[in-house]
Parts: structure tokens; sequence; C-alpha cells
């Protein structure tokens, strides 16, 4: 009964992403392409994305596109400068497209035959997104307050796309399949959630099984604002987050779940996490915590929590959120 509860649950919040979100994705899609709106028009003569100058004149074009020149540095440039689109041949339109796809979980086929480009194609533009947005959840950094909730939940370890290595200790396994032992063993990839009720998500993972208190201290260092009441299962290793802000730490089960006590929107998060993955098959471990900010950013997005964060969305100034393709394969990879 319970599970069936929380399968309506999460079908209405996904539901509720594809359909009411549509503001709220628009201002994502303008940060990651770098531009206000994905409907406005571009500037006639942009400030200079590396110095900022506003005295900047046209310079020819370059593959099709015009191209600029910045009096104040000497430097070209281009609109599409230091955004996800540099060196790309494909239009802001369909950039758009994309990234709302990846954010409303559409599978690569399905994008790479809307879009009418190959599945590799679709792959390399998702992990741009996906590197995009890491980027923007480490430069502006999400900071829980008040009442927050902190768990761990736990995937199974995925090698998608490449052999297994013989460190491993096991061979390849079939999509749906159960770990070799019972109970959480290596095989388990930890990842470590902290959500902020009416606010922001931290997700990451650096551990296999249960994490430790330095793994906590490493992954939620910076995030917790003070006087933050942290709520969690009992698990002692949080008791370190007492050390990284003037915040209090308790055992939700102490209280026996009463009032306020309860972990419900952290367990939201992470039945919403485990549906996402399993539409997946998986998700290579090696680039879990770029789909970790992913799922951070959708959920926020499902609950309208994203305010402050979108206010500065518009503006990218001097940062750079390009990625070419030969990062995609070492960028950041979780290795454990």
């Amino acid at each position: 009964m319970g599970d069936n509860h929380m399968d309506e649950k999460i079908k209405t919040l996904i539901g509720y992403i594809k359909t009411v979100c549509e503001p709220d994705l628009d201002r994502i899609t303008s940060f990651v392409l770098g531009i206000v709106s994905a409907s406005l028009q571009l500037p006639d003569k942009p400030a200079c994305p590396y110095c900022g100058c506003s005295h900047t004149i046209k310079y020819g074009h370059r593959n099709g596109k015009q191209r600029f020149s910045c009096k104040g540095c000497m430097k070209t440039f281009m609109h599409t400068t230091n955004t996800l689109m540099a060196n790309s041949h494909y239009t802001r339109s369909v950039w758009h497209g994309f990234i709302q796809d990846t954010i409303q979980g559409v599978s690569l086929d399905d994008s790479a035959g809307k879009f009418s480009f190959s599945h590799q194609t679709a792959f390399n533009m998702r992990h741009k997104v996906l590197m995009a947005l890491q980027d923007m959840l480490a430069q502006t950094p999400v900071l829980l307050s008040d009442i927050s909730e902190f768990d761990e939940t736990f995937v199974l370890d995925c090698y998608k796309g490449s052999p297994v290595p013989e460190s491993a200790g096991r061979g390849a396994r079939k999509h749906g399949a159960k770990a070799a032992k019972r109970g959480i063993s290596q095989e388990y990839v930890a990842i470590c959630t902290g959500i902020q009720r009416n606010g922001g998500v931290v997700a990451e993972t650096v551990n296999r099984a249960k994490p430790s208190s330095d793994e906590l201290s490493t992954i939620f260092d910076g995030h917790i604002a003070g006087e933050t009441l942290i709520l969690t299962d009992g698990l002692r290793s949080y008791n370190i987050l007492e050390t990284l802000a003037d915040c209090k730490v308790m055992d939700v089960n102490s209280e026996g779940g009463r009032g306020i006590f309860n972990l419900n929107t952290v367990n939201s998060l992470h039945s919403y996490i485990k549906k996402s993955y399993n539409q997946y098959c998986g998700v290579a471990t090696k680039y879990i915590n770029r789909y970790n900010a992913l799922f951070s950013v959708a959920f926020r997005c499902a609950d309208s929590l994203k305010d402050a964060l979108f206010a500065t969305l518009g503006n990218i100034g001097k940062s750079s959120y390009w990625h070419g393709v030969k990062e995609i394969r070492n960028y950041q990879l979780v290795i454990l």
C-alpha cells in the first residue's frame, strides 16, 4: 500500500516537472545557454566575455556567425563564446529543446530522433549540459538552513559502456540484476543528500557503502548555515556536521517521528532519484555526480524552490561553462 502511494507521488512529481515547470525550465535553459532568455534577441554589440568591456565592434563572420572584436583586451569573440553552444553546429533553438529534454528525463534515442542527430551526438550534448549544471552548483553553492533533512540512498555500482575491471571483483550484470551479497555491501554506491524543507538540495557521491564522518564532511562543508536543525536517521557519522557550522543534529528516531521530526522530504527526493535512475537503466558510476546535479536541479524545479538561484542565471559574466567533447571522458569523474 505504501509503495503504491509513493509511486503515485513520484508519477505526480514527474508529471509536474513536464507540465507546470515551463518558466523554471526556461530559466535553467537560459543559464546553460548563457543568455537571458531563449526567445530574447541577441544584442547587436555584446560586452566582451573576457574583460567585460562594452567597447566592442563587429569583426566579420566565422562559420556564418557574427564575430566581434574587443577594443579593451583586443580579443575576438562571438555570441556563443563561453557558453554551452561554443563550437557547436546546432542552433540555439535545438539546444533549448535538448536541455529541456535532459531536465525532463527524455531518453537519448528519443532526443536524437526528435532533433535528427546521432545517439553519440545526443550523448555528448547531454554530458555537456550535465557538466554545465555541475559547474553551476559549484559556482553558486546551495546553503541549507532552517530545518534540513540528511540521509543517504544507495544504487548498485555500474560500468555501463565499458568492461567491468578486475578490481571490481565481479562479472558483468544484466539490467535489473541484484547485488551478490545481501545488505549494503561494497557493490553499492552511496548518494549522500541534504535537503532543506522549502529550500535547496545537495546530492553528491564520494564513497561506497555507508559514509564515514570524513566523507560527509567533504560533501557538506560549506553547505550548512548557522542555527540549522539537521534531522537524520541516527547514523553517528552525521554528528560531524555540528563541527562544520553552528547547527544541531537530531535523530528523528529518538523523537518517535512526531511533529516535525521526520524524513519525509528527503525520502521523496530519494524516491525521485531511484525512479530517474531506473528510467536511465542505470548510470555509469564515474558520471554519477553529473546526474546528481541534474536530480538536484530537477527536484528543485518541481518544488519551485529556486528563486534565489534563478536570479543569477541570466548573466554568466566572465565564467565559462563550455566543455569540449574530449572532457566528457575525464571531467570530474567519480573513481571509487
